[in-house]
């Protein structure tokens, strides 16, 4: 993981970017791989982790509409998150994910183990991806740390 973040910082550096996240199910660990490498200040804003839904809400403009439509775990919610991170914070790229990563939480809307990750930057269209993932809770954690760097990486590859 942290060489992923070393590269993500290095890009970052070189393209002039800065970067936040909005995470529920990670509870912060993107962030602190980003933040883990030395000099990250120059690029890491910081980061919202909004694990309850009303905190989705009230930190990251999450609409009751879409919550309803799509619940809490989905590509809609994702979306939403990245736009408000990106609105409050004023980073230039963000990376946000909401998900069941355990095997207790799921609903109507989404099973156990689904995550959705999203990178989104200003003037770029947002980019998501689905995880199903089938492990214990730190593993899936994991997992869902190193494809969100690595598809960070990829993004600003084809965006900037």
């Amino acid at each position: 993981m942290q060489n992923l973040a070393y590269t993500l910082g290095c890009l970052l550096k070189e393209k002039h970017l800065t970067i936040t996240t909005a995470e529920s199910c990670t509870a912060g660990g993107i962030g602190a791989q980003i933040a883990s490498i030395d000099g990250s200040s120059a690029y890491f804003i910081g980061g919202i982790i909004a694990y309850a839904t009303e905190l989705k809400i009230k930190l990251l403009g999450l609409t009751e509409s879409t919550i309803n439509t799509y619940g809490v775990v989905s590509q809609e919610t994702a979306i939403e998150m990245n736009k408000g991170v990106r609105r409050t914070t004023g980073a230039d790229l963000a990376i946000s994910v909401t998900g069941f990563i355990g095997t207790s939480g799921e609903d109507e809307f989404a099973e156990n183990g689904t995550v959705w990750i999203c990178i989104g930057m200003n003037n770029a269209k947002p980019y998501t991806k689905v995880l199903h993932l089938h492990s214990d809770r730190i593993t899936n954690a994991h997992t869902v740390i190193n494809v969100a760097l690595e598809e960070t990486i990829q993004y600003i590859n084809i965006n900037s």
